[in-house]
């Protein structure tokens, strides 16, 4: 029934929300599906989690002078030999200045989150291409993205960390839950997949 219940969850990610407005640009589902059509996915078989979200967090949480604005464009999936192989794209709004980061989604883990089970995915990746002068191409970025359809409250949404290959696979290995955050999605849907037992 879960898995049912998932894949028309993901269906409508990818059909319903295709109108939807995010900072005055048409976005939404039609991203994620040419996302999941250039990985070649023709079904929802192997999806591990797919997101179209933006957080907005206030500035009294990070001492800032304007809101904080993460917006996540992300498809991952799990072949047929147990590779993660995914998508994104991920910006980060403050202070009048926006950073873009984009790039392969190499490793991704699904973990229990706010009494749920298996409503929480950590994924990252290799950053291909980034106008952010302080990181690096070739390094790698992660977060963590929650599902929280099941509790009728918004999905949720950690800022993405930066460092290098084996902080990334640390990342997604580890069921430790977020340590700061995370924040309610404003705009979007964070879908996690079922897992391989369901």
């Amino acid at each position: 029934m879960r898995k049912m219940t998932w894949m028309a969850g993901f269906l409508c990610l990818l059909g319903c929300l295709g109108q939807q407005q995010v900072s005055g640009t048409a976005t939404g589902s039609a991203e994620v599906a040419r996302m999941t059509a250039q990985l070649g996915a023709t079904s929802t078989h192997g999806l591990i989690a797919a997101g179209d979200d933006e957080i907005v967090v206030p500035p009294s949480v990070f001492g800032t002078t304007t809101d904080v604005v993460g917006r996540f464009l992300f498809v991952a999936l799990r072949d047929e030999s147990g590779q993660v192989r995914g998508l994104y794209r991920v910006s980060e709004s403050l202070e009048g200045s926006t950073f873009h980061y984009s790039g392969r989604l190499t490793c991704a883990g699904v973990y229990d989150f706010n009494g749920l089970t298996g409503n929480r995915a950590k994924v990252g990746g290799v950053i291909d291409a980034t106008d952010d002068s302080s990181v690096a191409t070739g390094s790698f970025i992660w977060w963590q993205a929650i599902d929280d359809r099941r509790l009728d409250r918004p999905d949720q949404s950690t800022f993405p960390g930066f460092g290098d290959q084996a902080a990334n696979e640390a990342f997604c290995n580890s069921s430790t839950p977020p340590k700061f955050g995370p924040f309610d999605v404003a705009r979007g849907d964070i879908l996690v997949g079922p897992g391989e037992n369901d």
